[in-house]
C-alpha cells in the first residue's frame, strides 16, 4: 500500500488517512490550513464536478456525497458529520443520529475514523463495505518524517508500522 506522497516541503498541518479492514482506497494526505478552512469528506458522483483541494472522496456507496468534515484549529484536527445517512463514527462511537449534523469531534493520531456502515446482503455477506481508516496527525516537519520513515519500513518488511506510531 503506497504512503502519501510526501516531500522536503509538505504541506503542514495535515492529516493522513490510511485504509484498514478491507478498505480499498490509496492512502490521503488531506492538507489543512491554519484558516479552518473545512475540507468535506464524500462519495464522489457524477455531479460531484472535478476534483479539487476541498474535498476527498471515497468510492464506497455507504458514503454519502457530503459525509463529514474535517478541519484544523490551533493544534487540533476535528471531525464532524454533516448529517450522512449511515454515520461516521471515531473509535465505534457513531457522532450523531442518522440525519442529524454532529457535535465535533478531535481527532487523534491512531484513531480509526469510519465513514458509513456495512450493508449486509444475502447470507450475511457484505454487500456496501463501509470505509475504516486510521488517523495520523500531522503538524510539524519532524512528524512528517518520521511517518514517511514508517511507512518505508512498512515497505520494506511487508506489513504497517504506522498503527503503532505515536505522534503527540
Amino acid at each position: 500500500m503506497p504512503t502519501p506522497m510526501l516531500s522536503s516541503s509538505a504541506a503542514l498541518p495535515a492529516l493522513y488517512l490510511y485504509p484498514l479492514n478491507d478498505s480499498f482506497f490509496i492512502p490521503k494526505q488531506i492538507t489543512l490550513s491554519v484558516s479552518g478552512r473545512r475540507i468535506q469528506l464524500g462519495r464522489k458522483t457524477s455531479k460531484s464536478g472535478p476534483l479539487n483541494k476541498e474535498h476527498v472522496y471515497f468510492d464506497s456507496s455507504v458514503v454519502s456525497r457530503q459525509q463529514a468534515e474535517v478541519w484544523q484549529e490551533g493544534n487540533r484536527i476535528f471531525v464532524r458529520d454533516t448529517g450522512s445517512a449511515n454515520g461516521t463514527f471515531v473509535n465505534g462511537r457513531r457522532l450523531s443520529p442518522e440525519g442529524q449534523k454532529s457535535y465535533l469531534h478531535e481527532l487523534k493520531t491512531n484513531d480509526i475514523l469510519e465513514l458509513g456502515t456495512d450493508i449486509t446482503g444475502y447470507y450475511d455477506t457484505i454487500a456496501h463495505r463501509r470505509v475504516v481508516c486510521r488517523i495520523v496527525c500531522v503538524f510539524t516537519e519532524v512528524e512528517a518524517a518520521m511517518v514517511s520513515m514508517a511507512e518505508s519500513k512498512r515497505h520494506r518488511r511487508g506489513y504497517s508500522v504506522t498503527a503503532g506510531i505515536c505522534i503527540q
